[in-house]
């Protein structure tokens, strides 16, 4: 009996040992996971939008940072140098189709991230910016006729780069750079260019060709009128190749004409 209750003591002990253990191991592995999941590193060039309960609680900096487990979440925004390329259709003065092709280049202010986030989200491009480009070439655009368009496209870029950076002064984005950077008519206009071109070809060909007849009419003219018969003699003399006519009639020589 007492056999027994020594084996029944020893299993009972060693059941309350590994219990212990197995305890200990998972207090251990919730407080690894709490202590990883209390820290993260936001990378340079960026910055940390940290939400709790879904609410924005505060920014973070570049390098290791800290946050409650389970409860906040962390969004990473870059502050670095972005380009956005917009491609429309727009309408010119005289209703013809441009195609624009349209690059920007942005950043986010570092001090307005979490202002960014708040009213924009993280696809900033698409809740705003895509948008607002858009309308603003556009409306520029439309001022102007196709036919200065290529002359006044550097007029054009800079209207739309004040117009843009001014209807989103305040939001926190800084324009950095905004260009057109190509453009494309339709055939229509680009046959119509072709043969106003060759029409204007055509003209100069004809002016000038009227105009070279008229300085070949008018240097005939001068040379016939400068032709005196004095000058006319002298010619016809140097002409001369010394051999008198056998046979003549008069008291003087015969004139010598040129042949």
């Amino acid at each position: 009996m007492t056999k027994f209750q020594n084996l029944g003591n020893v299993t009972d002990v060693n059941y309350k040992s590994s219990k212990k253990y197995i305890t200990l191991g998972i207090v251990g592995f919730f407080v690894l996971i709490i202590l990883f999941g209390s820290f993260f590193t936001v990378n340079t060039g960026e910055r940390g939008v940290i939400l709790r309960f879904g609410s924005l609680h505060s920014i973070a900096n570049e390098g290791l940072n800290v946050k409650l487990p389970f409860i906040d979440r962390v969004e990473r925004m870059s502050i670095r140098d972005r380009k956005l390329s917009v491609n429309i259709e727009v309408s010119s003065s005289d209703i013809q189709t441009i195609g624009v092709d349209v690059g920007l280049v942005y950043a986010l202010d570092p001090q307005k991230v979490g202002q960014i986030y708040q009213r924009y989200g993280a696809n900033i491009e698409e809740t705003l910016l895509r948008p607002a480009l858009s309308e603003k070439i556009n409306a520029i655009i439309a001022e102007y006729p196709i036919e200065t368009f290529v002359e006044k496209r550097a007029e054009i870029s800079s209207r739309i780069n004040t117009a843009f950076s001014s209807q989103i002064a305040g939001s926190g984005i800084v324009v950095k750079d905004l260009l057109i950077v190509n453009h494309d008519f339709s055939n229509e206009f680009n046959k119509a260019i072709e043969d106003k071109k060759i029409a204007e070809q055509g003209a100069l060909t004809a002016k000038f060709t009227l105009e070279k007849m008229k300085l070949e009419a008018e240097a005939q003219k001068i040379k016939q009128a400068s032709l005196s018969p004095m000058v006319l003699q002298e010619m016809a003399i140097n002409k001369w190749d010394g051999k008198l006519p056998t046979y003549f009639s008069g008291d003087k020589l015969p004139f010598i004409t040129i042949k």
